[in-house]
């Protein structure tokens, strides 16, 4: 299965409160939490990250007999999670 989301540092940091050149280490950060808990549920995954405007879109491909708009809804709830909990701010 592969799994792709799409975001920008606009829609992630829409405040600014980080600067262009410091933020690449909070975007590091983020991907690495979205992957670490989504292995969990998704152990074989491929994940992808997409910068586009494309807000917080999440893709799903390859999942066989698996209904792709329930992952979608499972990935896109991980994802809000982490987002959540905030441990990949600098």
């Amino acid at each position: 299965m592969n799994i792709t989301i799409s975001h920008t540092q606009s829609n992630i940091d829409p405040s600014a409160t980080y600067s262009d050149e410091s933020f690449p280490t909070v975007l590091a950060g983020l991907e690495s939490e979205y992957s670490a808990a989504l292995k969990i549920t998704y152990p074989d995954a491929e994940i992808e990250f997409v910068n586009s405007d494309d807000t917080y879109s999440v893709k799903i491909g390859g999942t066989g007999t698996d209904d792709p708009s329930e992952i979608e809804d499972n990935v896109s709830r991980i994802c809000s999670d982490v987002f959540e909990t905030g441990c990949f701010w600098i």
